[in-house]
Order: structure tokens, then sequence, then C-alpha cells
């Protein structure tokens, strides 16, 4: 068993054994649900139905199973979705070019849990290693590959054998060992995946000091993962050319190696290197009708707020705006991109803005009041929270997803006439969001605020009472080589001969771009903090660049003029809303909280007083 919810490791493997599958009979299985996708079935009359194909975890083992239309309801009522784990009380057990439960009767015991095992091995795989134990290969043989087929009372769970409907006796293609995405490392030396080209990128040309080249870039996904393949020069034009977007093939001998999360969204902690040596084949077997087109990680629009700058996230949502397409010009380069932005709600009653660019931008044409699934998208808090599809995202209108049906029935009966709150109001330190979450500083030092698995987020009313500058390290040298549509903002090195590198971007300038990491400490009438603001919002403190302050305390430095003490004393012993996010932080052993203002703005007298009037009315009440 596994966890407080005793998963019966093992169990999905061992149904199947002709060793262990009396130890299971007659006896509900508990399994944690990977992943789900939604068919749409149509019967001999024309009547179309919803069923589930699912991937089923036990711990230990993956299995594939289909949930039929009669059970759908109940899962719908009860919030079955991928990480729900559940109580299989009947089933049915066939095979064809796979093995799969046919589950009949089911109980969610918990909608949503984090992940259980580690490397799951494939119920698929197992048994095609150990076809002498595998009972419904051996039932088909004694019965002359007669497929048959019945079903089994509750509890009684026998495995019976079957064959993929429309095949028959046809003879099936060779079988092949197949690893899942997610047990990929750089510890395997032989494995193939069966993955789909999720996303398809462009040749991209590149170049530096130590010459130049060009790649191509492609996300491989399957029922476990998803991971992200380079292929360089040569060998850029040769899987450009092989590989198409939404086809499956077989992946082997590709160099697995540490993935580069400044390139790619993607939370595999590995990638692969296409080179000479790579196999890829075409899957052509009906097989590669289960391979899932896109995988998502959606997070409500409402929770975006609690979700860190520069992150990478998937959202749905219904197009409420579409703005016209404008041109930027990248400051480091001068090169002009194409912008489109658009607005989508969801049933949290909140809105968000999309950027989307270039070609992607010019081309949208997706109607208002269509569902929109957008992945990839990079969380923004420049003015209050935004998103923006990053180069690897992609898009998609009114997507097979149990996410997409809710919403569309939603938005038709109620969201097109609801008023929604926006990511700025919310995001940042103003008066909207002041009485959902305000502290004092006491308040969040006692309830421990930044010592949780994630970071919290709180709003407090507090003076600034000092702002540590005498030290010079206010500001550091940045890159700001455009990266992906954003500035790296990575620290650079003087090198005292050539100017400043960036060893990321492989790039000398002769002189850098200095941002803001100031430190601060507030004050309220219950307590002190130390709080650092990075460089938008010491913008919006001072007024000034961390490039003009550094100027200005190098001629005060100088005794020149007394114009940079002037600036710190225009906002010391000033009163600031500030957005707070609290997290720990761990150095030689000690654990200490860390706080960063993650939006600052003056006083909003008027609202301080609502608040007040609030607070006294539910004191009086």
């Amino acid at each position: 068993m596994t966890s407080d919810l005793n998963l019966t490791t093992g169990a999905l493997k061992g149904i199947l054994s002709n060793k262990e599958s009396q130890l299971y009979a007659n006896k509900p299985i508990v399994a944690q649900v990977s992943n789900v996708k939604i068919i749409d079935h149509k019967d001999d009359q024309g009547q179309t139905s919803v069923r589930y194909r699912v991937l089923l975890n036990d711990g230990a083992y993956s299995l594939h199973g289909v949930i039929p239309s009669e059970c759908v309801p109940y899962c719908e009522s009860h919030g079955f979705k991928k990480t729900s784990v559940i109580n299989i009380k009947k089933y049915e057990l066939v095979t064809g070019q796979k093995h799969i439960m046919v589950i009949q009767d089911l109980e969610v015991k918990q909608a949503s849990s984090a992940k259980f095992g580690g490397t799951l091995i494939s119920v698929d795989s197992y048994y095609e290693e150990h076809p002498e134990e595998d009972t419904l290969e051996l039932a088909k043989k004694q019965q002359q590959q007669q497929a048959v087929k019945s079903t089994s009372p509750p509890f009684d769970n026998t495995p019976t054998p079957a064959t993929a409907k429309g095949h028959g006796n046809a003879v099936s293609p060779p079988l092949r060992h197949v690893n899942a995405i997610e047990q990929l490392s750089p510890y395997q030396n032989q494995w193939t995946i069966k993955a789909r080209v999720s996303y398809k990128g462009d040749i991209r040309k590149w170049s530096n000091a130590r010459g130049e080249g060009k790649l191509f870039n492609v996300n491989l996904l399957d029922e476990s993962d998803e991971i992200r393949a380079t292929a360089f020069n040569d060998m850029a034009d040769k899987y450009f050319q092989e590989l198409e977007e939404g086809k499956v093939y077989y992946v082997s001998k590709a160099r697995i190696q540490q993935a580069k999360p400044q390139f790619s969204h993607l939370s595999h902690p590995y990638e692969l290197s296409l080179d000479r040596d790579t196999i890829v084949e075409e899957c052509f077997d009906v097989s590669s009708n289960d391979v899932p087109k896109i995988n998502y990680n959606f997070v409500k629009l409402d929770q975006l707020q609690n979700i860190e700058p520069n992150s990478i996230t998937d959202v749905i949502g219904v197009l409420q705006k579409v703005e016209p397409v404008f041109q930027i010009t990248a400051k480091s380069t001068g090169k002009p991109f194409d912008r489109r932005n658009v607005t989508i709600v969801d049933d949290s009653n909140f809105a968000i803005s999309v950027g989307l660019w270039n070609q992607t931008a010019v081309d949208f044409s997706t109607p208002e009041g269509s569902v929109v699934a957008f992945k990839g998208c990079k969380v923004s808090d420049f003015g209050g929270r935004s998103l923006s599809l990053t180069p690897g995202g992609s898009f998609i209108t009114s997507p097979d997803t149990a996410e997409a049906f809710q919403l569309k029935g939603w938005y038709d009966n109620k969201g097109k006439n609801e008023t929604y709150q926006t990511m700025k109001s919310e995001a940042g330190a103003g008066s909207n969001s002041l009485s959902s979450d305000r502290k004092t500083i006491l308040q969040a030092q006692d309830e421990n605020l930044g010592l949780n698995e994630k970071p919290d987020f709180f709003n407090i009313k507090a003076t600034i009472s000092f702002l540590k500058t005498n030290d010079g390290n206010f500001c550091y040298p940045s890159c700001n080589n455009d990266v992906n549509g954003s500035p790296c903002n990575r620290k650079v090195v003087d090198t005292h001969n050539d100017g400043w590198r960036c060893e990321r971007c492989d790039i000398t300038f002769a002189e850098p771009e200095y941002r803001y990491i100031l430190n601060i400490s507030v004050m309220d009438s219950t307590g002190q903090l130390w709080m650092t603001l990075f460089d938008k919002e010491a913008n919006t403190l001072l007024g000034l660049s961390a490039n003009e302050l550094r100027k200005l305390k190098e001629q005060s430095d100088n005794n020149e003029n007394a114009e940079f003490q002037q600036v710190i004393e225009k906002v010391t012993m000033k009163e600031y809303s500030f957005r707070v996010k609290a997290r720990q932080d761990s150095y030689n052993g000690v654990t200490r909280i860390r706080y960063q203002g993650m939006a600052i703005s003056p006083v909003d007298f008027s609202a301080e007083c609502d608040l007040l009037c609030k607070e006294l009315d539910s004191m009086l009440a």
C-alpha cells in the first residue's frame, strides 16, 4: 500500500498475472488517474455519448482504462479529473494491441491528489517481456485465437480475453518495448518512446562568438509527460522535413541531456538531442490514436496572482475581447514585433489579458465567446498580472476537454452577463484586494506566512523606515539581450578588457543595463520587516531607473550634489500599500523567511475608510 490514500500497489499488474490474479479476485482496487481524455462515441443509431479514456497508476505500474458513458455523470458530479484517486469496484479486462481495464463501477475517493509513485512500469511493457504470466494471452491461445468477452458481476474480476474492436483475427504489427517519456533519464542506454509531435517550431539561426548555426525544436508527448527535442545544423534540416506536428512517431537513440529551462516551458528535467544516430519512425498502427494530442495543466484565473512572475502555465477561458494587432520595438535590438492582446474570462469571475506575438497575433481569428485553451503562457506582473504566449506555446479553440465543455455551458447560461475582476486590481496593492488578505506585520509573522511549501501572498499598509543604499548594492549590472521576446536580465561580469559579458547568452556588451534589487525596512504599529523590491517595484517607488539612481549615487559620493539623498528622503517615513510575497529560504543550514514586494502604491485613503466601515459593520452585526 502507498500513502494515506492506500493505493493498491502492484494490483494493475497482478490482476493480469496467472501467478497473482487470485490475490485480487473479488476485491476493489484503489488507483490514481494519471491522465484523462474525453472521447465522443457515436452508436449505430448516430447518437453521440461521452466516455473517458484514462491512464491508471497504482504507485508502481500503469494501465490503460476506459470509463463508459454510463459512469460519466457520476464522474462529472464528483470532480473526477487527472490526479484523482478512485476506488475501482467493478471492471472487465480486455486485450488487443494493449491491455485495457473497462471500469464499470467506481468511487472517487479524492478529486485531486499529488502524484503517487516514482518511475512507473507500463503493464503492457511488463507482459511483453513476460508473456508466460499474461492470463489474457494464455487464454487466447488456449481458445485458438477466438475472442471471448463476458461481463463480470460485482467484484468478480476474472480477466476475460477479447480483441480490440474492428480487428478480429487480423495479424497485429510486431510489438515494441515502449518506455514512458516520464521515465527517460541519461542513465538509460536502450529506450524507445512512442510520442506525438505536440509542437513543431521553425528553423532558427543563431550566432555568437563561437560561430553560427541553426536549430529546430519539437515537443514530444505521450500519456505520461512531454519532452523537448532539439536538432542542430544539418540534423535540423533533416528532422524539420521528417517530423510533422500532430503525427505519432517511435523515437530512439537520441541523446538525453539536462533540460535548459530558459529555453523551454516544459517541466521534464531532461531534453533530447536529435543527432545522426537517432532513429525516428512514424507510427501507422491504430494504437497511435491513443497518444494524446496535447497535455494541459490548467490554472484557474483567480489563482494566477499566487504564481511567481516568469513562471510558465496553461489557462483556459472564454474569449471576451480581441484587440487589434499593433507593433512594438525591442529596445535591445530595434527589431519590430507584431502583438495582439486578447482577454479571457472563467467561472472564478476573473479576467486576464493574454499577449500573442508575430504571426500568431496576425493570424488570430477566433470569434469572441469561444472557449480557448492556451498552453505555455509566461506570467508577467507588469501593471498587474497578465500572460504572454511563449514561442513554444500554442492555443486551441474549443478543445476536447472537460474544462472546455463546462466553461461553454457556464458562459452561455450565466457568464456572458457577469462583471469580472481583473488581475491588475487583485495582484496589486490597490483597494480592491484590501479586505481579502490584509495583514498587520505581526499577524503575518505569527501566522508563519512564508513557511509553507508554496509562497504566501498578503497585503500590508506600512511605512518605509529605511532604504539600504549605503553599500552601493541596490542594483546589479544585467544583460538586456532579447531571449524569446523578453530581456535576459542575468547578471553580467566585467571582463576589464572587452566590456561586460553574459555567460548565458555568450555576448559581451560595452555597457550593462542596471536593474534594482533594493532592500527596504518597513514598519507598522505592530512590528517591522525587511522587504526586497526588484526593478519594476523600485522604479514605481523612486520614479527613477536603476541607471539614473546609480549615477546620482556616484555624484553624491563625490560630493558634487545631494540629489541622491533627496530621492531617498522623499520616500522615507511615507506610508504605502504593499502586495507581499513570503517564502522560506535556507542558507548554511539556517531557514528564514524572505519578503518580496510584488506591487506598491500610495495609500488610497478613500478605500481605507470603506474598509474600516466594513470592519465596524461586521463587528456590530
